[in-house]
């Protein structure tokens, strides 16, 4: 028995070498029988029910563990019980019937242990700090009375014997620590294998290879975010199409350590697009649900394939309709607007006006705040704001934070006044947001809110290797919790916390080199457990690493880390230690902290600058009330040095919406170049959730916080 045990625990040792391990659908009852059955005429030890091998911590070891399995690099399964190197004469027949059933059946599950059933079950005394844990019983001593003695004839009384068992000792990463059940993590295994081989198997090459073409054309909307998905699902399709070995092994053996994400390919939204398409969807309308997925206020945006034909009859209904002139455009400057439409303009100086004696003492204009400095300020809605407040002020100055990208807005008009409105509304004046967008994206804002992961409690991201062919390194984010576990590259979950890497690039050649980052995030704070947690940065391998930037937000503070030096392989780089207590995360230490500073637009964040001008968006001048009303904060010295689009379709009247794909294609083509004059600045939808602090000078100073 002992030399029986010592080759399967040699086998078990090279089975967990595949970092995988799996049960059968085979279950431990039938491997008992099976065992029991393969000795020829097993004698009676005991009684007639208790042969010599059939014992109670066997049997239960077997139906417990007997079913492990795992797939070598042939794609072959393998068992505890495959490949002994020793094998007594008696157990021969018992351990090949074993073998042979085994690889005759296919995987359930994968096979994990949980602490708290070793806690349970006392196999041994368990610590969590231990590397190695036991299954099943290695021994047990008995001495045998004298009425025994007498019943059974085969022992003598106060005779010791040593009766050895099935036992395995297993490492600690397939042991479970998070309080997860057994079943709740096999369950979350099998859902990303199945949904995976759903995805295989039904969405085709042909369609993966449409969907790239339709993102390369710019017919989907913020498509080429999702462009490494389609080729990363592209490739493991054809991966699947040249395996040797059984498919179904195959599907447990790829996504077991498979980002959950990269998983449930066919659940994301570029998957629900490629799901459309294989149902029959007809192409138009498959990408039209695309864009109103990703983002209803601008999903007129993408382009779409035109026709010589379409651009014709667009061209010849503008000339006949008198909207040529219409369509040359350029930035709006501050002497566009009407003063009827001006609630607020300061093109002086800039210069306050004196209400303390402490008003002379100077300050750098450059100074800059912290966000959290502002949360007592006084709040008012922009209504009360607009109408209460604004008119006895003599200057305004609006804080610009790191958050107000996606606010940044420049106005645009038709270089001749007089040209025909394009527009739904009576004049030819139109805003275009940061990154071409017609408006701030109401989709994004609200998955924020909701806590997205992106936007989770606690945030850790990586980012390098940006814009720099030469730097191929592959570097990974890593958290350590105050439960003992940890998520990185090899164990990508944290059942507990539910915390996940979810973005994980190994190779950022691949992606030319262009949004080379890594996050770690957890959405819940209920699941969290008080303690430390510990981030760092491991150079996996350094292939010409250069350094690398860091963030951890929480609180809804960033905190932005640099580290300029190249690693060295396997180099582990702190970044901070982040305490969580009775809800509340603080910094417990951490490397040293860059400027959170940054310059959006020529203007410097965390700083205040100077309004030359508000005014509500053109759709909403004089009687107009059309579409969502935007509040214009424009800034002196704000400025974009990209180029503008000129018009979006969404604003376009009916008339010339019935040639929408051809607009679409005019404004991508017909970017208006910047100009030093330009009237720039902050832009707020009245239907999204925002807020903005000002500072006010009148007949006395005070900061305002707007809510919209």
């Amino acid at each position: 028995m002992k030399e029986l045990i010592k080759a399967i625990q040699i086998q078990f040792g090279i089975m967990c070498q595949t970092g995988k391990l799996f049960k059968s659908q085979l279950s431990g009852v039938a491997i008992w029988k099976a065992y029991l059955l393969g000795f020829n005429g097993d004698p009676i030890f005991r009684d007639p029910k208790s042969s010599t091998h059939n014992c109670n911590y066997c049997n239960n070891f077997i139906r417990r563990y007997g079913n492990i399995i795992s797939i070598n690099k042939k794609g072959e399964i393998e068992t505890l019980f495959s490949n002994l190197s020793i094998i007594p004469e008696d157990y021969r027949n018992s351990v090949k019937i074993i073998d042979n059933l085994l690889k005759s059946h296919s995987i359930s599950d994968i096979f994990v242990e949980s602490f708290e059933n070793l806690r349970e079950i006392k196999y041994e005394q368990v610590d969590k700090r231990m590397l190695l844990f036991r299954l099943g019983y290695e021994k047990n001593v008995k001495r045998y009375t004298r009425e025994e003695a007498e019943k059974f004839g085969v022992v003598k009384p106060n005779e010791i014997r040593t009766f050895n068992h099935f036992y395995l000792d297993i490492l600690k990463q397939f042991v479970d620590q998070s309080g997860e059940s057994v079943e709740s993590i096999q369950a979350f295994y099998r859902d990303k294998k199945n949904v995976f081989e759903r995805a295989i198997k039904e969405i085709s090459l042909d369609t993966l290879n449409l969907v790239k073409d339709l993102i390369n054309q710019g017919s989907l909307l913020d498509g080429t975010a999702h462009l490494h998905s389609i080729d990363e699902f592209i490739t493991l399709k054809k991966q699947k199409e040249s395996v040797s070995y059984e498919v179904d092994e195959w599907y447990w053996d790829i996504t077991y350590n498979m980002d959950e994400r990269t998983a449930k390919f066919r659940n994301t939204l570029i998957g629900t697009l490629c799901s459309e398409l294989t149902e029959g969807e007809e192409l138009n309308k498959a990408c039209l649900n695309w864009n109103k997925r990703v983002d209803p206020a601008n999903y007129h945006k993408a382009s779409a394939p035109i026709t010589q034909k379409q651009i014709e009859e667009a061209k010849k209904f503008v000339q006949e309709n008198g909207y040529e002139e219409s369509f040359n455009r350029r930035l709006a400057v501050l002497d566009d607007i009407k003063a009827s439409e001006i609630k607020h303009m300061n093109i002086g100086s800039g210069e306050l006006k004196n209400v303390s004696i402490f008003d002379n003492v100077k300050k750098s204009t450059s100074t800059q705040h912290k966000r959290s400095q502002f949360d007592s300020v006084e709040e008012v809605g922009i209504e009360k704001f607009l109408k209460d407040i604004l008119p006895s002020c003599t200057s305004i100055e609006a804080f610009m934070e790191n958050r107000m990208e996606g606010n940044l807005v420049t106005m645009t008009t038709s270089v001749l006044e007089t040209s025909k409105p394009i527009f739904k509304w009576d004049n030819n004046y139109s805003w275009t947001f940061n990154g071409n967008l017609a408006g701030k994206s109401q989709i994004k804002e609200a998955v924020k809110t909701k806590g997205g992961k992106v936007d989770g409690v606690l945030r850790f991201s990586i980012m390098w290797a940006e814009n720099d062919p030469s730097d191929n390194s592959d570097l990974d984010a890593w958290c350590k919790l105050p439960n003992g576990g940890s998520i990185g590259f090899n164990s990508k979950i944290e059942y507990q916390t539910k915390g996940s890497l979810d973005v994980d690039i190994q190779m950022p050649s691949s992606y030319n080199n262009k949004g080379i980052v890594e996050n770690i995030t957890f959405p819940t704070l209920s699941l969290m457990p008080d303690g430390v947690y510990t981030f760092w940065v491991n150079n996996f391998n350094g292939r010409g690493s250069k350094g690398f930037k860091a963030e951890i937000e929480f609180n809804g503070d960033i905190l932005e880390f640099e580290y300029n030096h190249p690693l060295t392989s396997h180099q582990n780089i702190g970044i901070a230690e982040i305490l969580l207590r009775d809800g509340q995360f603080s910094v417990v230490k951490s490397m040293k902290l860059t400027s959170s500073s940054k310059n959006l637009w020529n203007l410097d964040t965390n700083n205040f600058h100077k309004v030359n001008l508000i005014c509500n968006s053109p759709n909403h001048w004089g009687d107009n009330k059309v579409g969502n009303l935007h509040y214009m904060f424009m800034i002196e010295g704000c400025k974009t040095d990209n180029k503008i689009r000129g018009f979006h379709n969404e604003n376009l009247i009916t008339e010339l919406l019935d040639h929408r794909k051809v607009m679409e294609v005019l404004g991508a083509s017909s970017m208006i170049d910047p100009t030093n004059k330009q009237l720039s600045g902050l832009g707020f939808n009245s239907t999204v959730k925002d807020e903005l602090i000002v500072r006010c000078s009148g007949n006395f100073k005070r900061i305002i916080k707007i809510k919209f």
